[in-house]
Parts: structure tokens; sequence; C-alpha cells
């Protein structure tokens, strides 16, 4: 029990800071969040989705036909626990502790021995701890743990998928949990759809010659076979294959494709108009002027800056995503004090001395590609995989400092510099928890569409008082997050859904539910509306006419309601 104390002691840190108060933090619930939940609800009460769809494999939501396996997840929590905020984000929060865990197994079947050379004082159980330890405290990965998100549910598959092919070379039955795992992750999160086949061609590239050992080649020339090993990788592979197949007929789909062409670098006439607005500045339309200035090149380097974009220390340390919802104020991805330990890392990795550090090298280059191909970048959410990389190589960083002081024997140099990195971490650590506890709510209130559980206590109170409800859309698919909280009749609700047509981006919405009615409020119209309860966001009303306030967690008022009774 004493040599697994220190993952024991990590993991009961990663579980404290994914599970404490995790149905008020963060927040609010966002409307992606109340889709999962409701959705899983519904199959519960009627075996159908909010769209009268019997047990789906593919949700259509709002209009962005999400992948499955999360709701499917969350169904049981449901049944259990409730509609309730816990139930939606706590199979996130256990997966998210769980994939420190994998990482730990991953790091010491990666590295093995040693993390640098023959010299190194950091063994491999050292150096799986510390990486363990860094994701564990990781902002970029407790964003993504506290939330019903399904990115975080994919990167537990992808790195349980990893492990199995690891433990494959040892014992070959693993392969069969390599490729289920890499599939089910496929039908997790949509980025995974690139990552995962990508990540898991590199793993076969890299152990071919394990696969595919040259002398049972050979010996199939003579004998006609292959060793058990490679049949069982072989047989594997074919599973995995069909496990996948039915994905290729929704990504062809008309439905799989809106979802890509809301979101991709492609929906941005940004790059187009550029090329023709530079073609504009020539005197003549030639052949050698549209070479230069053309859609390809430009969408091209819209697609490399959007990549790019993702390795940017300002992006990783210092100011990490604009979406509000995808971080705390005032941090990037990760803490600064990383910030020497990333480079020290980084230049250990590109010696690529090991397959250990050529595979993470690998995943840290295709981590970002999907988040790329859309047009909002750099993308926390969409390029979410690229934390474990990225822990690894900060953990690298680590053992080499931690080298460096080994080797010099002097006592009172390892005890300053491992007191100054405590007072640094612990520093560090204290203040993006202060940060998110105390100031993202405050701050960022609407990030998290907060207030909804207040409205719908409120309306639910009222909601035989009035003959029409208007809420504002100021806010992201309310009518969700109202069916969420007012645990609204799924067989009702089925029947009265209509969406909207879909916006430039693809996504569609629904404007009224029973008397609940979604839209911008006009005051100066909708007080003249007989028997109405209004609800609004910003828009412009008339202070003294309200009736009650829902405030922000820093005290502003957030919704104010009035009565035209």
């Amino acid at each position: 029990m004493k040599k697994h104390l220190p993952i024991v002691l990590i993991l009961i840190l990663a579980a404290a800071l994914r599970l404490f108060a995790l149905d008020k933090f963060p927040a609010g619930l966002n409307a992606d969040e109340a889709s999962i939940g409701y959705n899983a609800w519904s199959l519960i009460q009627t075996g159908k989705d909010e769209h009268s769809v019997s047990w789906p494999l593919v949700f259509r939501s709002f209009d962005d036909y999400k992948p499955p396996v999360y709701f499917y997840l969350v169904l049981p929590f449901v049944k259990m626990l409730g509609l309730n905020i816990w139930s939606v984000r706590l199979p996130s929060a256990l997966l998210g502790i769980a994939s420190v865990y994998l990482l730990y197994l991953v790091s010491f079947l990666l590295f093995k021995k040693k993390t640098t050379n023959e010299s190194c004082h950091v063994k491999t159980n050292n150096f799986a701890l510390i990486t363990a330890f860094l994701i564990a405290i990781s902002p970029w990965h407790l964003q993504f743990s506290r939330g019903g998100w399904e990115v975080n549910a994919a990167l537990f598959f992808i790195l349980l998928g990893i492990w199995g092919f690891l433990k494959g070379s040892e014992k070959p039955k693993y392969f069969f949990l390599f490729v289920t795992s890499m599939a089910i992750s496929l039908y997790t999160y949509h980025s995974a759809r690139v990552i995962s086949p990508l990540i898991s061609l590199a793993l076969i590239i890299l152990y071919w010659k394990s696969l595919f050992p040259i002398s049972s080649l050979r010996g199939a020339e003579r004998r006609g076979n292959l060793t058990p090993s490679t049949k069982t990788f072989l047989l594997s592979c074919l599973v995995g294959v069909l496990l996948a197949l039915p994905l290729a007929s929704q990504l062809l789909s008309k439905e799989g494709q809106s979802r890509f062409t809301g979101v991709s670098v492609f929906s941005d006439s940004g790059p187009l108009w550029q090329a023709l607005e530079m073609r504009r500045a020539h005197q003549g339309d030639t052949v050698y002027v549209k070479a230069l200035h053309n859609q390809y090149l430009s969408y091209g380097l819209r697609f490399v800056k959007n990549y790019l974009s993702h390795f940017s220390p300002r992006f990783l340390f210092v100011t990490g995503d604009e979406i509000a919802r995808s971080k705390v104020p005032e941090m990037g991805q990760t803490y600064l004090f990383l910030t020497p330990f990333y480079f020290l890392g980084l230049f250990s990795l590109l010696k690529l001395d090991s397959k250990g550090k050529v595979f993470t090298l690998i995943w840290f280059l295709i981590a970002p590609l999907a988040a790329a191909l859309t047009f909002q970048s750099p993308h926390a959410l969409r390029s979410q995989n690229m934390v474990i990389p990225l822990s690894i190589i900060t953990g690298l960083g680590f053992s080499v400092v931690l080298n460096l002081l080994f080797r010099s024997g002097k006592k009172w140099l390892v005890g300053s510099i491992s007191a100054l990195l405590l007072l640094l971490g612990g520093y560090s650590v204290a203040r993006y928890l202060h940060l998110y506890y105390v100031h993202y709510p405050k701050t960022l209130p609407y990030a998290w569409q907060y207030g909804f559980d207040q409205i719908a206590d409120y309306v639910g109170q009222q909601y035989y008082n009035y003959d029409r409800i208007l809420i504002s859309d100021r806010y992201d698919q309310p009518y969700i997050l109202m069916a969420f909280f007012l645990k609204y009749p799924p067989q009702t609700l089925q029947k009265e859904l209509i969406m909207t047509p879909r916006d430039k981006f693809g996504f569609s919405t629904v404007r009224s539910l029973g008397k609940l009615e979604f839209r911008q409020i006009n005051y100066g119209e909708d007080k003249k509306l007989p028997n109405t309860l209004i609800i609004s966001a910003d828009e412009p009303v008339d202070d003294k006419a309200v009736i009650y306030t829902i405030s922000d967690p820093a005290g502003h008022s957030m919704y104010k309601f009035f009565s035209t009774k």
C-alpha cells in the first residue's frame, strides 16, 4: 500500500478539485448541459428524445446533432439522482478523475526505465506521478471536468484506448480495449473523429515492428500464418472498423454535414473576400494574379494561422481562450509559472530518444487539428485533448530540473529550489481556485446562463396565474433550460416542439412551449399584452414597474420581471 500512496493522494486531490460544490460551480447551467440532461430524462420517461426519436444514435438537439455517448452515460445518473445539475455533471467529473489515473498508467508505459537517459535520477514511476499531478491540478482539464462536457468523456476514452494499445504489446487481448475505446470516442465528441484515428495511426506506425515482427512475416511465407499476437491485433482492427462503420453514414448524411458546415473555417467568408479584394488591387484578373490571390490559398493560410495559435504561449499561459465558458478570467489554459518547465520539456522532447517522446510530439502536433478546421481559434474546447501531451511535456521539464538538482549533490540547493517550486505552485493553484470560485461567477455569470433555475422556480409558482409568459432569448436556447428546471413533461414537449429555421451557423431553437414564449422583449409593445408575465434580460424596460429581480453573484440585476395584470 505504501508504494501506491502517492497516486492515491493525487487521485484524492483530483476528486476534491472536481467534485466540490459541483452543482454550484460553474454557477449556472449551460444549454448543452441542459439538453443532455433533459434528453436523458425524456428517454427514461418515454423512450424517446425531445424530437420523438426512439433511442437515437445521434441527438438532433438544436440541429447541432450531438454524438450519443455522453447522453447515455448521464442517463443512469438521472435515473438514480433525478433531473438536476449533479446528474449531468457527475459523469464528466468521475471520468476526469479516472483520466488522471489513466495518464499515470500511460506515462508509465510510454517512458520505460528512465525519462531521459541512463544517468537520470527521476525514474519512470516518479515521472508518471508528476504528469498525473500536473493534470490533476490543470485548469484546462478542471474546466471541462466540472461541466457536463462530451469532450471530457471523449478524452477519457482516447486515454483508455492508448493504454489498451500499450498493454496489448504485453497481453494482446488488450488490443480489443484499444479499438473499442477509440471507436466509442468517435461517438462521444465531434473533434475526436479527427483526433482518434490519427492517434491510432501514429501508434500503429510507431510500434509497427512489434506488431508485425520480421521473423513472423518470414514465418508466414513458410508456414502461411502469423504470430498469435499479430492475429489478435488484426482481428481487433477488424472489430474497430465494424464499430466505426455506422458513423460513416452519419457523416455523409445531410444532418452530419450540417454540423461541420456551421462551424468550419469555410463558413467564414472573410478569407474569400480578402482574396477578392487583393485581386481588385491589380489592373487585370490574370492567371498570375489568380495564382497569388485565391480562396484556396486564403483558407489555407487561415487554417495554418488557426493551427499555430494553439501553440501560442499567450493562449497557453497568459490569456487562454476568448470564449468565457472555456477558462477563468486572468488565466491562460495552464499556470504561468509552468512556462519554463514547458520549454525545458520541449527541448527534452525534441531529442526524440524514446518512443514515448516521439508519440508525445506526434500527439502534440495532432491535438489542435480539429479545432483549426473551425472558424474560432484558438479553441480550448475542441483542442482539449492537447492537455495530455502538454502535461507530459511539462513533466519532462520538471524531470530536467530535478535531474540537475540531484546531480549537484548539494542538499541546500535541492531544498531551496524545492521550497521555491512548492511556494510558486501553491500560490498559482490557490490563485486559480480563488479566481474560479470567487471571481468567475461574478465576472462572467452569462457564460453558464446563470439564473435560469431561479426563473423556473418563480415561473413554476406563477404559471397558472398568467395566460402568457414571455422570456428573453438574450441567452442561448432558453427553452431547454426552462424545460430542464421546470421538469417540463417530455410527452407534452414532444408534441409542442417546433424548431425555427437554421441560422447562419446551422443552429435552431424553439420559440414557444405551452404558455412560455422565448424572444427579444420589446417592453413598449409587450406591456400592452393582457395578463402576461414578462422576463427581460438587458432589454430597455421601465424599472419602476419591476415586480421581481434576479441578481447575478456580483449583485447586479440580471433578469427583471413585469406583470401586465
